[in-house]
């Protein structure tokens, strides 16, 4: 593609060159959760990515995303609720129930998706070294800043304070809600679509609600899985 991916302008060879201004980065939220929604409800039979992350979000000429990597993809049988597999995919971006159990859900792609939607507001990555061994996910930062609605310091410096701050709240919100540890309080990709563009404005107004970031509501605090992840080492240390 074109401008390479969305890994690469955050963290990558054009992370410095500022391409990402607020209103791209809200057309790729958009665009991706778009593409992540087809799969999920429109394909037949429906598909699990299992590898949502930067590095497979594809940007055109245009800067208009395309899910890619279809590697790790397993399609849902009908009627079935989830798949149990081998665990792949990328440390950092794994669900709590598929890192630990191995089972892979259309819910475990919006958790993932959700890491993506942070990565994409804070310009950080899924998994911040804070020790020599100790790793901190994105959530366990994001979240307490959300909590006392500290949108400005959860922004990503690049931007220079130039972005929507109605539009960073929402998407930061929306990031953790999918990163909710527990599947089932997760939404569905076709609402976070609706969520991304603004169409559901009560909703939205739930999002703020206190329940939605009680003590145990978001997986912060999640730990890198025991089980054998198929990734490269250097991928690893670049999450």
């Amino acid at each position: 593609m074109t401008n390479l991916s969305l890994m690469s302008h955050l963290h990558g060879q054009h992370s410095a060159e500022s391409h990402l201004d607020w209103a791209r980065r809200m057309e790729i939220a958009i665009g991706a959760s778009e593409g992540i929604a087809y799969l999920h409800h429109q394909a037949t039979p429906h598909i699990i990515h299992r590898d949502i992350k930067a590095s497979n979000i594809l940007l055109d000429s245009g800067f208009k995303a395309q899910v890619a990597d279809f590697g790790f993809a397993r399609l849902v049988p009908e009627g079935a609720t989830h798949v149990t597999t081998q665990i792949k995919g990328t440390l950092g971006y794994l669900a709590p129930e598929y890192a630990m159990l191995g089972k892979a859900s259309e819910a475990c792609d919006v958790y993932s998706f959700g890491i993506l939607l942070l990565e994409l507001a804070t310009g950080r990555k899924p998994l911040e070294k804070v020790g020599p061994s100790l790793r901190r996910p994105i959530t366990d930062w994001a979240l307490p800043l959300a909590r006392e609605r500290k949108f400005g310091e959860l922004a990503d410096p690049r931007l220079k304070g130039k972005y929507v701050e109605g539009e960073m709240k929402r998407v930061v919100l929306i990031g953790l809600v999918c990163a909710n540890s527990q599947p089932e309080r997760r939404p569905a990709m076709l609402e976070v679509v609706e969520l991304l563009r603004g169409d559901n404005k009560e909703r939205l107004g739930v999002l703020e609600s206190d329940e939605m970031f009680g003590e145990e509501s978001v997986g912060g605090g999640l730990k890198e899985p025991k089980q054998e992840v198929e990734q490269e080492k250097q991928e690893i240390e670049n999450v």
